[in-house]
């Protein structure tokens, strides 16, 4: 009975120092989004996010920054492509990709939709023809709703000349047509509607309106992640108490929100075909899906 005793310790011993050792060595989850903050402003946002999901999936998970300075769209789209991460919060476009190619599934979006108008001062000005060769102000590519400007023009030839505002959003694209960098620009419909007043309305003219409302920025998970624990993270996001470690990210993206709706997969259809004229969709192979038996 002594020596039976001694063992049984021996290995209670074991076991507690084995633990520590086992959660070391196995690497966390990661989350991580486009690298439209410095490193510092988007660990801020996303670290409360990272820590809530840990909790949700019994796994730790941790925000990681995707690219190696502010505005490396590069190394993320790169990493994004091999599948480096968990948990992705970004735009729809890239998501209908992951779903694609990586399996991926929408978990939960932010309340509202992604349109855009667009809108000139110049007179001569009418439709989208009137802007072929002409200089356009909008956030540079891979924004989605340049890119979705963009596709309306099948000849690449006739697009007009992108005049990429990398800096200040929507109000710096204003700022950049009141300044004649450009006579026309693309707007966020919601911008252009609550955030410009009359005055400043009253000097555009709209020329188009995009006909499809697209999803808003989504998180979304790898196949991996298990469909219980995908199930208690869309359960707990979509409500004002389970949501608010995403404050911070409501506040940048959505001021008012206080909780994610549930993605809806058919919403992002054929968005993926966006990101075509950036050499994303030629050559890749959709990897064989998980969920699907050999």
């Amino acid at each position: 009975m002594r020596i039976l005793s001694k063992i049984g310790r021996l290995l209670l011993a074991l076991a507690t120092f084995a633990a520590p050792a086992l959660a070391i060595a196995a690497k966390p989850l990661i989350l991580t989004a486009p690298p439209r903050e410095s490193p510092e402003a988007a660990k801020r946002l996303y670290d409360p996010l990272a820590q809530e999901l840990s909790k949700l999936v019994g796994e730790p998970v941790v925000y990681q920054y995707p690219g190696l300075y502010m505005g490396d769209w590069g190394t993320y789209t790169h990493r994004m492509q091999m599948g480096d991460f968990t948990f992705v919060f970004d735009g729809p476009q890239f998501v209908s990709w992951r779903m694609k190619y990586l399996h991926d599934i929408p978990l939960v979006s932010l309340p509202g939709h992604l349109g855009y108008v667009v809108v000139t001062t110049s007179a001569q000005v009418t439709s989208l023809n009137d802007l072929i060769g002409s200089r356009v102000c909008g956030i540079d590519s891979p924004n989605l709703l340049t890119m979705s400007f963009l596709s309306l023009y099948k000849d690449p030839l006739q697009q007009p000349t992108l005049v990429a505002i990398d800096n200040g959003g929507m109000m710096a694209i204003y700022k950049a047509q009141m300044a004649g960098k450009c006579g026309t620009a693309i707007y966020r419909d919601s911008f252009f509607k609550r955030h410009l007043n009359d005055a400043q309305r009253s000097k555009l003219r709209v020329i188009y309106t995009s006909s499809r409302n697209m999803p808003n920025q989504t998180l979304t998970a790898s196949p991996d992640v298990p469909i219980a624990a995908r199930a208690r993270i869309i359960a707990a996001l979509t409500t004002p108490q389970g949501a608010q470690a995403a404050t911070p990210i409501f506040n940048r993206f959505a001021k008012g929100a206080t909780h994610f709706i549930p993605a809806n997969p058919a919403a992002f259809k054929d968005l993926w075909n966006l990101l075509t004229p950036l050499g994303w969709v030629s050559g890749w192979v959709p990897k064989p899906d998980p969920q699907q038996a050999p």
